[in-house]
């Protein structure tokens, strides 16, 4: 790692450890991205400060500023163990928490699922309507969730045991128009194949009835299949569990205060992940449904958190690592 014992002046008062930059990486090796999400993190608190929303503001620009690692000292592994995250919607680091928490449970809930129920299959469902400026986006995104709430009533749901939805919103960088749109793992009986089959055709017209439009929507509906090389169940819980706002969508070109300002009004009060049917139940026995602002950003489902390395068996170290704002970096 990069030693900034030697740092100028201005930033000596702040270096209190090692000196080290945070070199914190994934299993195949690439590197987390702390550093990006932190630097997102003060755009929005500044977009926030402009709204005069101080305390919003307040809470993202504080976020993440302190990380505690367990540290294998021969360099196998560094497992995050704390840290003062503000759980802010809009906030880029908590938001990238989020996703990888909603990623890892729901991989877990789908594959409790299959053990229990090997009779059923899944399907990925992604349902949506055309874009709208700014001004509408919070009346068509309560448009959009109550129309899953009419379809998931429908005759097309008959043969649908459980389901995953999450609710997604990008922005068109020309136009400046925002899409809010459906993501939906459905775990299918076996007799959808033949007695219950819902055409794409028919989940379209589903879509645009639900929603009363006067076009027909795009409507994406596949099956989860095989995977000769990795876990299809797995892949398809990333898919479904993607962030709710992409941080080029909500930092890229234009006005970040003006983005900031139509998604908080859009999304305030909304509940954007929903569990349901049989997979709502497995998801409540191992502990994955817990709505947002009481889940736990830290320990990742699925991460090792114990006391040493699995690596090398040697005792894990606590490293604990701070932003510093002159130099744009965490400093252990």
């Amino acid at each position: 790692m990069s030693s900034l014992l030697d740092a100028g002046p201005e930033c000596q008062e702040e270096l209190t450890g090692t000196g080290e930059i945070l070199q914190d990486r994934t299993s195949r090796g690439r590197l987390r991205p702390w550093r990006e999400k932190r630097l997102g993190t003060e755009q929005v608190a500044a977009a926030y400060s402009a709204l005069g929303q101080e305390s919003k503001a307040a809470r993202c620009r504080f976020c993440g500023t302190v990380l505690v690692f367990a540290e294998c000292p021969r360099g196998h592994e560094k497992r995050l163990q704390g840290a003062n995250f503000c759980r802010e919607r809009l906030c880029p680091m908590c938001a990238w928490r989020r996703s990888l928490r909603l990623a890892a449970e729901a991989s877990l809930v789908l594959h409790r699922a299959a053990a229990e129920h090997p009779e059923w299959s899944y399907l990925l469902l992604t349902a949506t309507q055309r874009n709208v400026p700014g001004v509408d986006l919070p009346v068509e995104v309560g448009r959009v969730l109550h129309g899953w709430n009419v379809l998931r009533q429908r005759q097309e749901f008959r043969a649908v045991a459980g389901w995953l939805r999450t609710l997604e919103v990008t922005v068109n960088s020309g136009t400046g128009e925002w899409h809010p749109h459906i993501h939906a793992l459905l775990a299918v009986e076996p007799d959808y194949w033949h007695k219950r089959y819902v055409s794409q055709a028919r989940w379209v017209a589903a879509w645009r009835n639900v929603l009363g439009l006067d076009y027909d929507p795009v409507v994406d509906v596949h099956r989860v299949r095989p995977r000769r090389n990795g876990d299809a169940l797995e892949a398809a819980a990333r898919e479904v569990g993607k962030y709710v706002v992409k941080d080029t969508d909500l930092l890229g070109d234009g006005d970040v205060t003006v983005r900031v300002a139509v998604l908080d009004a859009a999304l305030r009060g909304r509940r954007l992940v929903g569990w349901g049917g049989a997979l709502r139940e497995v998801a409540r026995r191992v502990q994955a449904e817990v709505p947002e602002g009481e889940e736990d950003l830290v320990r990742i489902t699925g991460e090792d958190h114990g006391p040493t390395c699995p690596i090398c068996g040697t005792e894990m170290r606590e490293h604990l690592y701070r932003w510093v704002g002159a130099l744009r970096e965490y400093v252990g």
